[in-house]
């Protein structure tokens, strides 16, 4: 089980099933050190972000360390993410991943393209999520070359291996890429449902059949993973105040 999960959707994404209040109390119940509530971004369409969870909600529980975050959609104008300034100055950490707001079915090279310049334009972005769903294939190495100049970490889920949306095959080709490149990865549950929340069981065995070197993921323990969210703070602090 992770001692850190940076990747959690509550209620306010539309595919998500459950309470912040929820989420937290049963991470503090199965011993999770460190979550990120990381609802979708806007260009999804749906789901209901708040300015109060950004601006205003304090977790209640003092052992269990809360960072505020979204996951962010690649948009079909290249470089463009729906990042949402307004919650900027508040947000600790950003993910980034193609949804279905983009159209499968696309070349490897199209959705490649696409990612790689809304990394390159948008610096604040710490994690890109799931790379390896099959729906929107990608070249890892391309990707991770990328991920490695930004500092940014690819993402192996949980939830697209254990619910078979990707295969352990496809997600070993993902981390040879990113031992062969030198980037950094991060290993994450993608929660939607309570159960699935710190979930890695998946997808962790992989990390050693693979040889990857654990000191490469930033979320290994709990202590990593907030080095990992300060060490890119100001990235977000200096995207905010070059904004017109």
């Amino acid at each position: 089980m992770l001692e850190a999960d940076l990747h959690v959707h509550s209620l306010f994404s539309a595919c998500g099933l459950h309470t912040i209040l929820e989420l937290l109390d049963h991470g503090r119940a199965i011993g999770l050190k460190t979550m990120a509530i990381t609802d979708h971004g806007p260009g999804l369409g749906e789901g209901r972000l708040t300015s109060v969870f950004f601006e205003r909600f304090r977790s209640p529980y003092p052992g269990l360390t809360l960072y505020k975050g979204l996951e962010l959609n690649v948009l079909p104008e290249r470089g463009k993410v729906d990042v949402v300034w307004q919650f900027m100055p508040f947000i600790d950490i950003l993910l980034l991943g193609i949804h279905p707001n983009l159209k499968p079915g696309q070349s490897k090279q199209f959705y490649t393209d696409l990612v790689v310049a809304a990394l390159e334009n948008n610096p604040f972005i710490d994690i890109l999520t799931h790379p390896n769903d099959t729906n929107y294939p990608l070249d890892y190495h391309t990707v991770a070359e990328t991920a490695k100049r930004l500092g940014v970490a690819l993402e192996l889920n949980n939830s697209k291996v254990l619910y078979r949306r990707s295969t352990a095959e496809e997600a070993l080709l993902l981390i040879q890429a990113c031992k062969e490149v030198g980037c950094r990865m991060a290993v994450n549950s993608d929660t939607h449902a309570l159960l699935e929340l710190g979930g890695d069981e998946s997808v962790r065995p992989l990390f050693g059949k693979a040889g990857f070197p654990m000191e490469m993921v930033v979320n290994r323990n709990a202590e990593a993973a907030s080095a990992f969210i300060e060490s890119r703070r100001e990235l977000k602090r200096a995207a905010v105040q070059s904004r017109p």
